[in-house]
């Protein structure tokens, strides 16, 4: 992400973690000079956000996913953004994750709003750091799986699909999506 664009995003992400948040003590947010991963250099940071960020702000892809980061309804719902999320009908597509938004945000809000797509997906990637860090280090198709590489898995496949996803050979076979984008984020921090 342009260093221009983090103030904006930092601040919102800010002020969404205060609307979502039942805890606010030791919820602060980090300055902006600072990649919002502990040990993680902010140009790292901005590598694995341009990776991830896979389309126009304002898309709705297969599956119900929205926006630049493509998060569907159960991942919106684990990190505060939604609730009930549930597998629907979404337009003509059957099987589509929908759900409702929170109070004060809505699917154009979300669409409209490169900052809080921002926000929401440090969010996420905030909650799932600690939980697949017990698998860096860990060997996939001859690869070591890196953090960065393990987050873009969790991303696509869910939390509990990174460990499936780095255990079974059949499971990667399955799903060619969920191994192109660990290919393109693995190794950056």
């Amino acid at each position: 992400m342009h260093p221009i664009l983090v103030v904006p995003a930092a601040l919102l992400g800010f002020l969404f973690g205060k609307l979502t948040s039942k805890k606010t003590t030791g919820d602060r947010r980090r300055a902006t000079s600072r990649s919002p991963l502990d040990d993680v250099t902010l140009g790292a940071w901005e590598a694995f956000v341009s990776r991830m960020a896979v389309a126009p702000k304002g898309h709705i892809g297969r599956r119900g996913k929205l926006g630049a980061f493509q998060m569907d309804a159960r991942r919106l719902a684990d990190v505060g953004a939604m609730k009930a999320a549930r597998k629907g009908r979404r337009g003509e597509e059957e099987g589509a994750w929908i759900g409702e938004w929170m109070k004060g945000l809505t699917e154009d809000s979300f669409l409209g709003s490169m900052p809080l797509q921002y926000a929401v997906f440090v969010r996420s990637m905030r909650a799932m750091a600690p939980k697949v860090s017990k698998l860096v280090g860990t060997e996939v198709d001859g690869k070591v799986a890196s953090l960065s590489g393990l987050l873009g898995v969790g991303h696509v496949a869910g939390e509990r699909g990174v460990g499936s996803f780095v255990s079974g050979p059949a499971v990667r076979e399955r799903f060619p999506a969920t191994v192109e984008t660990f290919r393109r984020t693995n190794e950056i921090f």
